[in-house]
């Protein structure tokens, strides 16, 4: 029997992106952002330039900050039980520019837990920034890969999948991810103890 396939995004669902995120933003440039603050428009949230904020990103990105990222250690317990009934793949919104880091970060405190060496990206930072690339989502990457579930703490991307007629967990209550009403075939999950409950309900 084939076992279905749940994609699990990194940031904020198995790294703490939006904390090292701001650490990194302060220590760098000054300034006192919080985990609150983050956002992906990140000209918005440093208060610069668009043009500011692709050299900044530039620099984030080639002095590796994603490298000392903290990882969910409560993600740990519940996807080493959710591989041995699903398959596990990861789909990130990352610039491949940093796979080499990302590979190593996964493997260092994820090890034996995705069925694949590989990691999917999306592709949507990695070419000309602009404001239409904010709505870019994952949804083509997980209809490619035959994904049942998503695992994301964007709305925009459970939303995506949804409309492909996948399920879609929207993971965390952040800043970024409020919603008063949630689409039909996405479900808000807190926390990964919650993810593990839903998925031992499952006759999958």
């Amino acid at each position: 029997m084939t076992r279905k396939i749940i994609a699990v995004d990194i940031d904020d669902v198995l790294a703490d992106n939006a904390k090292g995120f701001a650490e990194f933003s302060n220590s760098r440039w000054g300034g006192a952002l919080t985990q609150d603050d983050y956002d992906e428009h990140w000209a918005r949230v440093w208060g610069v330039s668009e043009r500011e904020a692709r050299q900044r990103a530039d620099i984030f990105h080639r002095e590796g900050a994603v490298v000392s990222y903290s990882h969910n250690e409560s993600a740990t317990t519940v996807l080493r039980k959710l591989r041995k009934k699903y398959q596990l793949v990861i789909v990130t919104s990352r610039r491949r520019s940093i796979e080499v880091h990302t590979n190593e970060w996964i493997h260092r405190h994820y090890p034996g837990i995705f069925s694949e060496d590989t990691i999917h990206f999306a592709g949507i930072w990695d070419g000309e920034i602009s404001q239409a690339t904010n709505y870019l989502t994952k949804g083509d990457l997980c209809a490619s890969l035959g994904v049942h579930y998503l695992i994301d703490d964007q709305l925009k991307h459970c939303v995506a999948v949804a409309e492909r007629g996948m399920s879609a967990i929207l993971y965390g209550d952040y800043t970024w991810n409020r919603s008063d009403t949630l689409a039909e075939g996405v479900m808000r999950l807190n926390t990964w103890q919650q993810i593990g409950e839903y998925f031992d309900g499952r006759n999958d």
